[in-house]
């Protein structure tokens, strides 16, 4: 019955999740709701990675951190890269000096304080800056959400039916080859899917590509969010907790549900962008 509540929050919580993300990318008008959204996400995910440091007896700059985090990943609205890699480097040393200032003298610190700005902030930043994209913003951020959603979905159903060889047993104990795979083909079928309902349906905001170049982002983008949600993994693992936090029922914390899209975001943006000139 435990096992049946905690599916129904999880459904819950996803549909929910899914509905708010579709209306502020799909709806004209609310594009800097949306960053405000991205905004907030990321100031909730910062908490969350400073209280793993802080599990792990070291002192980050928490304030500083979140504060020059979500600026960072806030400066995508502004749809260039470079001023956002301008603001990363302002937040960088903004978080750094007050962790010196306020009398902290632990490289540890230091560090997973400026890594907390690059890794929420900057990678954040990358999904208000690929809705900024002319003409196919929203449908390379849907691009995005479908494609991490298939590889997590079908890495994690597979993987629990049929997974027998661990990929990262010291890393994610659950995590399997076999799910890997399946997540990596579910990616690949979806982005393959986009391109279909691009060319049948006509929708123009969706990029202008031919299939192969949809399986090939869709299969880039499916890697590296399993490389992102292994990342978190480790984090938690060495600090010995279990969940980043327990903002999102039956889903854990923001870290939990955004580890994927995190490192995905930026790569799905740098394949788009030199076809805009950018």
């Amino acid at each position: 019955m435990a096992k049946d509540s905690k599916l129904a929050a999880r459904s819950v919580t996803a549909l929910v999740a899914l509905a708010v993300f579709m209306t502020l990318i799909w709806t004209p008008g609310l594009r800097l709701l949306f960053t405000v959204f991205v905004g907030a996400l990321s100031a909730v995910g910062l908490y969350e990675y400073y209280a793993i440091v802080r599990a792990r007896a070291i002192s980050p700059e928490t304030i500083g951190g979140i504060l020059a985090g979500t600026c960072v990943a806030m400066s995508g609205h502004l749809g260039d890269a470079i001023a956002t890699n301008f603001v990363l480097f302002g937040g960088c040393v903004l978080a750094a000096s007050l962790h010196i200032v306020r009398g902290q003298h632990s490289v540890a610190g230091l560090s997973s304080t400026v890594f907390g700005v690059f890794y929420i902030g900057w990678f954040g930043a990358h999904v208000p800056l690929m809705q900024s994209v002319p003409g196919v913003g929203p449908g390379l951020v849907m691009t995005l959400f479908v494609v991490v959603i298939l590889t997590d979905t079908a890495a994690y159903f597979v993987g629990s039916a049929f997974g027998k060889h661990k990929m990262a047993p010291t890393v994610s104990p659950n995590k399997t080859w076999e799910g890997a795979f399946a997540g990596l083909f579910a990616a690949m079928a979806g982005a393959a899917a986009l391109w279909y309902v691009r060319e049948r349906a006509g929708l123009s905001s969706l990029p202008d590509w031919p299939v192969w170049r949809y399986v090939h982002a869709g299969a880039l983008v499916s890697i590296v969010a399993q490389l992102g949600d292994l990342t978190e993994s480790c984090l938690k693992r060495d600090a010995g907790v279990k969940d980043s936090g327990n903002f999102f029922p039956g889903h854990g914390g923001v870290l939990d549900r955004t580890d994927g899209f995190l490192f995905a975001a930026p790569v799905l943006y740098y394949l788009v962008t030199p076809f805009f000139g950018r």
